[in-house]
């Protein structure tokens, strides 16, 4: 079997210097043959291959047997009329990893099992998405309050159109909180942190959690925030992307359209019906459903003053957003 199955199943493949030892080695999976030797090594362990490894038109082959034994998967039969070994239950071997303070965080693109491991090589699971990821990013802060703040950002779908957040809080190693919701591409990064409080969602609860202590100071329904019909509304996920005393920007998922919302009063804004003209807003209102929203971002307050960017494609357009208090009763 050609070396090149374990490349597809997320193995990268070295050679010593003298190019006839090569070594297989991905996520929880190792092994290596010599060629010209019936003996390899698997998972650490010397064991016989069944065969000779040899190098074809600069291709090596291995054989059959061994290379499915480890790959942990099932009985091998040949199809004669298509001249094909087959054999299912194969596994996958991809990960990701990337090192913040000196651990080395890791996660399986297969199984979605998180893992950090330690400087003293020690490994351990810390948590799990539950889910295959596909194209995945990591982003670490420190809080002011000594906590560790990893998102976990995955693209998936066909044609990529989606994104999902996993995000993480951990103090000592160790995950005391997680949050997790998922939508288009399209859609602004929800928001990690605002008012000295983390910020955890699933689309429809908010936990507003104390910086230091980890512990839930408030958690906020954002359907009733958004004075949504639970009943007409029962798939629609809410991204929070500010979250502040006053105000929040909410973007629900059936429209992905930026609504400012007044926390105390329940008034909201399409912030794209204030900022652009008819015609632009007319195209967003028709718009593809692959890419729901107005690709609205959020770039930060100043006491009153909200900023948003909107990319045209050939240039950054900024627009500002003042906030009036609410008159007195």
């Amino acid at each position: 079997m050609a070396a090149s199955t374990a490349k597809a199943a997320g193995l990268k493949i070295t050679w010593d210097q003298t190019h006839k030892r090569a070594e297989f080695t991905g996520w929880e999976k190792s092994f290596a043959v010599r060629v010209g030797s019936r003996t390899g090594v698997l998972d650490g362990i010397p064991v016989s291959i069944g065969g000779v490894p040899f190098i074809h038109n600069k291709e090596l082959y291995i054989p059959v047997k061994f290379m499915v034994k480890a790959l942990e998967g099932g009985t091998v039969r040949w199809d004669a009329k298509k001249r094909t070994f087959l054999a299912n239950g194969l596994h996958l071997y991809r990960s990701y990893s990337e090192t913040f303070e000196g651990t080395v965080y890791s996660v399986s693109l297969d199984t979605g099992e998180l893992y950090s491991s330690s400087r003293q090589g020690a490994k351990l699971k810390i948590a799990d998405l539950g889910t295959g990821l596909d194209v995945v990013d990591f982003t670490f802060e420190r809080t002011p309050g000594g906590l560790l703040l990893l998102r976990i950002s995955n693209i998936y779908g066909e044609p990529h159109v989606n994104t999902a957040y996993f995000t993480f809080v951990l103090r000592n190693g160790a995950v005391i909180r997680k949050g997790q919701i998922a939508g288009r591409a399209s859609f602004g990064e929800p928001a990690a942190r605002s008012d000295g409080k983390l910020l955890l969602s699933d689309g429809r609860a908010l936990r507003l959690v104390e910086d230091g202590t980890g512990n839930v100071a408030e958690t906020v329904d954002l359907a009733k925030l958004m004075n949504a019909d639970a009943t007409q509304n029962a798939d629609t996920l809410y991204h929070v992307e500010a979250f502040y005393s006053d105000i929040a920007l909410i973007r629900p998922s059936n429209t992905g359209l930026l609504t400012l919302v007044d926390r105390s009063t329940g008034a909201s804004t399409l912030l794209y019906r204030e900022f652009f003209d008819a015609d632009r807003q007319r195209e967003i209102e028709e718009g593809d459903p692959w890419f729901l929203g107005d690709f609205l971002r959020f770039a930060g307050r100043s006491g009153d003053t909200l900023t948003f960017t909107y990319n045209t494609g050939h240039e950054i357009i900024k627009y500002t957003h003042i906030l009036t208090a609410a008159p007195q009763q």
